[in-house]
């Protein structure tokens, strides 16, 4: 029976420090997604105006449960992983190759539907952000007004859709709406809900790259943990020891 070659062993050496790594981000994961539910703040990763009562309802909650599920699930994941490179389990390294690629296909199907539903999900926040606005200046809720006022600073933007939102209501506009702080500068012509969402998309480019490296990873997980499996089968006793 053949021994475990040098490029096998190798495989496997990286199989374990992968599944080491992916532990890591799973902590770390289970970690953020219990400070999404409790806080409900994106500032960790995004802008400290994003936040739960800007993006309405539970979002945030929602978002930190589901970061929840993943992290254990992938921590899960990793020890299958690590104790199938460590131990030479066939069994360990078949169910892991399996759960491994069930993954990467939901996160396919996950992308596909994120793009697919990008006007529906960009049509809600608008229809949030804009209840939010109406729930601040209507009923004179100072808070709220200070997180808008601070999001029309931050992304040099104007009310909900834009600058008429003020006046149509017979609200004061803000100096916030003026270049610099100044009522005697111009107004920022667009909207908070629109350049936010533009905003939140610019940042895709960034999470796709990542997310690609992720996927790519996954990938060499599979290949290797199978490669890993196919030749324990070929080896004596002796050899898998």
């Amino acid at each position: 029976m053949a021994r475990l070659s040098c490029g096998i062993q190798c495989s496997r050496t990286m199989l374990f420090i992968l599944n080491i790594v992916f532990l890591i981000l799973g902590l770390s994961l289970l970690g953020f997604g219990i400070y999404l539910s409790v806080s409900k703040k994106f500032d960790v990763a995004l802008s400290e105006h994003i936040n739960a009562s800007v993006l309405g309802g539970n979002v945030l909650r929602d978002i930190g449960y589901v970061l929840i599920i993943f992290a254990v699930f992938t921590v899960l994941l990793s020890t299958f992983g690590c104790c199938g490179a460590i131990c030479k389990n066939r069994v360990l390294l078949y169910l892991y190759t399996l759960i491994l690629s069930l993954l990467v296909i939901g996160e396919i199907v996950a992308f596909i539907l994120l793009l697919s539903s990008r006007t529906s999900i960009r049509d809600s926040y608008q229809s949030g952000f804009k209840e939010f606005f109406n729930e601040a200046y209507s009923n004179n809720h100072t808070d709220l007004e200070k997180i808008i006022e601070d999001m029309e600073i931050e992304f040099k933007c104007c009310g909900a859709n834009n600058v008429t939102d003020y006046y149509t209501r017979n609200f004061t506009v803000p100096s916030s709406c003026h270049e610099k702080q100044d009522v005697h500068k111009p107004i920022f012509s667009k909207g908070c809900a629109e350049t936010v969402v533009e905003w939140l998309w610019d940042q895709f480019p960034i999470i796709g790259s990542v997310l690609g490296s992720i996927f790519l990873i996954e990938i060499f997980g599979i290949i290797s943990s199978v490669a890993l499996a196919i030749a324990i089968s070929h080896s004596t006793y002796n050899e898998i020891l």
